[in-house]
């Protein structure tokens, strides 16, 4: 089975958040039950990792009027090819965020079955990731100029975050990818415009997300962003497959960046990493540790965590908070941490190590989202006995069950996370905050299982049986 994923971020060569680590998890995880997988991906000026792709020359594809020049990079890694899509469009000091990006990866998508087919790898199954992806099942299915094997090649589309859809003029999508006026008033078209996540899931074969409650969710108008009638009648086209974590990455026996290893059968290494965390962060020891990892962003209710922090520290919480993103939230962060030296500490930084740090040393993890397709935060903690407290909905509620293995709240408010945090705070560090940690770090959260669940699906849209 030769499946070949394309993304616009892959972890540790580029990552703003989960979408990189699940397309470098999966596909590793793909590897090692067998299949052979190729991630293509673009080259952006800076990689992660220490990687240097070795460059293997140009490929031809068809984009707008003319015939662009596409370099082709490759490297392997834990038994995974990668090819890098080489172009000024992607040499950029971020992966995305610029006002042509819809014009950026229509060129990706174009050019992944030409970088495909110049390192010899004709797939059985194209899957496409996200928005930046989407216009690949459509190409597959209607479009010109395809190398060999890929025309009518069977395709999976992964939704990631339904908040990000890649809209622009229909007309200009068509003309950049070189696709037929046929397409007007397909599921290329939304609401008079291209919409590339709607294209994806509407071609694809078949269309997966990062969880059974998330799966739900979508065809509902409260998570759905205007797409919720499309999801509804995917049917049982759509399906929830629950992410995993890199276990060999993150594992409290084994992280080298802990001031202490520890495991369940011994977890008295982690006041260790509580005090060193303490240390690096000026936290006094007046409280047990929440903290948060994550981007600060609406979705993630950051400011319900900070209308909540009064009350949070008057329970005699002390806030570990790492994250960057919406400068308004950033600067209250800051704020909050001026206001309360000592009991408060934000970094504005992607800082895996300190990440790590937070993980380890901190007593309980909050996840106060609004929606959360799947969220890897949750799990992490768990693996590192540090308990979450999550809001109900999408991949916290699959993986967090309330006072078993952390602490669950329904509404998205400030007062709900206070409530929740207050049952926490009551239960730390006695018989049954330990009974908790010891469950929670007995899940087994591997890629193999979802891994797995992906091979069916991928058996199933080529036709083979189990």
């Amino acid at each position: 089975m030769k499946i070949l994923h394309a993304s616009a971020e892959v972890a540790p060569f580029s990552k703003t958040g989960g979408l990189g680590d699940v397309a470098a998890a999966l596909p590793a995880a793909l590897a090692a039950e067998g299949v052979d997988v190729l991630v293509v991906t673009p080259w952006y000026a800076r990689l992660g990792g220490d990687a240097e792709p070795l460059w293997i020359g140009d490929v031809d594809v068809p984009f707008a009027d003319g015939i662009d020049s596409v370099g082709v990079g490759t490297l392997e890694r834990d038994g995974v090819r990668f090819a890098f899509v080489g172009h000024p469009d992607f040499r950029r000091d971020e992966a995305y965020g610029y006002a042509d990006d819809v014009r950026r990866f229509a060129r990706f998508c174009r050019a992944v079955p030409a970088v495909a087919a110049r390192v010899g790898f004709v797939p059985d199954v194209v899957h496409a990731h996200d928005w930046h992806a989407g216009l690949l099942p459509v190409l597959l299915e209607r479009a010109w100029h395809l190398p060999d094997g890929f025309p009518g090649r069977p395709s999976v589309a992964t939704v990631h975050n339904v908040q990000y859809q890649g809209v622009a003029p229909l007309a200009h999508v068509l003309h950049w990818a070189r696709l037929p006026l046929e397409l007007i008033g397909s599921h290329l078209e939304h609401d008079e415009q291209a919409n590339l996540l709607r294209a994806s899931v509407g071609f694809a074969d078949v269309v997966t997300t990062v969880s059974p409650s998330y799966a739900e969710e979508l065809s509902d108008p409260a998570y759905g962003f205007g797409l919720e009638t499309t999801f509804a009648a995917l049917g049982q086209r759509l399906v929830g497959i629950l992410n995993g974590i890199d276990t060999l990455l993150w594992d409290p026996a084994s992280d080298e960046h802990l001031a202490a290893r520890y495991n369940a059968a011994d977890v008295s290494g982690k006041a260790t990493c509580r005090t060193a965390l303490q240390g690096e962060l000026a936290l006094d020891d007046g409280g047990p540790v929440l903290g948060v990892v994550t981007r600060l962003a609406d979705q993630k209710g950051i400011d319900l965590l900070l209308a909540a922090l009064p009350q949070l520290l008057e329970q005699g919480w002390r806030l570990a908070l790492l994250g960057r993103g919406d400068a308004e939230l950033e600067r209250l962060a800051a704020e909050a941490e001026a206001d309360a030296p000592g009991r408060v500490a934000f970094r504005s930084a992607h800082d895996e190590g300190l990440a790590h740090r937070i993980y380890a040393g901190s007593d309980a993890l909050a996840v106060p989202s609004r929606f959360e397709p799947c969220g890897l935060s949750q799990m992490i903690a768990q693996r590192y006995g540090t308990l979450p407290i999550v809001r109900a909905t999408g991949g916290l509620r699959d993986t967090v069950t309330h006072q078993r293995d952390g602490f669950v709240f329904e509404a998205a408010s400030a007062s709900a996370l206070v409530a929740a945090a207050l049952e926490a705070r009551s239960a730390w560090d006695g018989v049954a905050w330990r009974a908790m940690q010891r469950l929670a770090m007995s899940h087994d959260r591997s890629w193999q299982a979802s891994a797995r669940e992906y091979i069916a699906r991928y058996r199933e849209v080529m036709g083979v049986d189990a």
